[in-house]
């Protein structure tokens, strides 16, 4: 039997794709990756470039979320310190009490047909979560989290008139994802190599199946296409998991309700004089949270999460929603007197979200989700297995 025939047909080729990859060539089996576009296009490319520990994730009594995100975090930070560093991020607060009853709703999962405004969380709850933060994170080499004056000269500049405190704590950034999945890439590469197994990557092409064989072909010409009956067939495509399973033919209920995300980026001198090189988590005018993220010679606002109707290749962001963030930006920094001219570049993902029946995009849940299912016109001795996998996304 050839190695091919052998093979674990993985197909996407974002950061779980090529984790799965890697993984499989560490236990020595043979991979095919195969991508409809680039290494790195969908959501690992339009992400908020953040490596969190899932504070938010806290109001939703998912520790265990939170506590992965932690262990992931920091094991990056030790592993990949060229790709993943600390950033200090502070959190902008109006009032000392506010927001309980609220966040005790989302703890326990209550629902309320009532939609009233927004309610901003106060010093005490923000001041009790990251307590809970820092406890998740023990094993963290990171500073615990701080309470500043607003007019202290270690914290951002936000609006005195509307701010009368600052949380701060630390998490960690990646400026450059696309970086990081080539260089796990060309480490799959060297495991192939040395364990004397195969890994073909094929990017621009697409998967469907032909009876018991899988037929990869070139979504461009020049390229000739191959089948192949592999092993198992990893469905790690993300945001696009119902298409690539209308594509090889498998019976399947909806299994992803993704939310679309926008950012947008600015050279603001204002902007990033204000920043200084950190962040700022702050409320939106809707209660949401918006990122003000130093990256580079940017600054990076985002991002909304909006219900996702189109295909996620087609995901643009709206005037709208640029607005929304731009206006977020600056309720924080006023001074700042962002434009709409000084958006030099903007773009939106979708995060690979289940479908859900929670009452907010905020409430569905971040978790990885593995399914099992099984290839439909395969007899039962032959028969591989595809699993679908549903990556968590900020």
């Amino acid at each position: 039997m050839s190695q091919q025939e052998k093979a674990v047909l993985v197909i996407g080729a974002g950061i779980n794709g090529v984790a799965i990859a890697r993984e499989l060539l560490l236990n020595r089996l043979p991979v095919v990756l195969v991508d409809r576009w680039d290494i790195s296009f969908g959501t690992t490319a339009y992400s908020s470039r953040l490596i969190h520990g899932g504070l938010r994730y806290l109001e939703f009594c998912d520790f265990k979320l939170v506590h992965e995100s932690l262990e992931e975090r920091e094991r990056l930070l030790d592993l990949s310190p060229q790709f993943v560093k600390p950033i200090h991020l502070f959190i902008p607060i109006e009032r000392r009490f506010s927001g309980f009853l609220a966040a005790a709703k989302k703890f326990f999962g209550w629902q309320s047909k009532k939609k009233g405004p927004p309610v901003p969380r106060g010093l005490w709850l923000i001041n009790m979560g990251l307590w809970m933060y820092d406890a998740l994170a023990r094993r963290s080499k990171m500073p615990r989290h701080r309470v500043f004056r607003v007019n202290d000269p270690d914290s951002p500049p936000v609006n005195q008139q509307q701010f009368r405190w600052l949380c701060s704590y630390y998490d960690a950034q990646i400026e450059f994802p696309e970086r990081f999945v080539l260089a796990m890439l060309e480490d799959a590469r060297q495991l192939a190599q040395e364990n004397g197994v195969s890994l073909q990557v094929l990017t621009y092409h697409e998967v469907t199946k032909q009876g018991e064989h899988f037929s990869i072909r070139p979504t461009r010409e020049g390229d000739s296409a191959t089948t192949m009956k592999p092993a198992a067939v990893i469905n790690a495509t993300g945001a696009w998991v119902d298409q690539a399973l209308q594509q090889v033919g498998v019976d399947s209920p909806k299994l992803m309700g993704g939310t679309k995300g926008s950012h947008f980026l600015t050279r603001s001198p204002a902007l990033r004089s204000a920043l200084d090189g950190n962040g700022v988590y702050a409320e939106a005018s809707d209660g949401r949270p918006v990122f003000l993220l130093a990256l580079g010679e940017y600054s990076l606002v985002g991002t909304t999460d909006l219900v996702c109707e189109v295909s996620p290749e087609s995901v643009t962001a709206s005037e709208e929603e640029l607005d929304y963030l731009r206006k977020a930006a600056i309720e924080v920094f006023p001074h700042v007197e962002l434009t709409r001219d000084d958006i030099e570049m903007h773009y939106c993902g979708v995060r690979p979200l289940p479908t859900s029946s929670a009452g907010t995009t905020a409430a569905i849940t971040r978790r990885h989700i593995l399914h099992e299912l099984s290839l439909i016109h395969i007899s039962e001795p032959t028969r591989p297995p595809l699993l679908s996998r549903m990556p968590s996304s900020a």
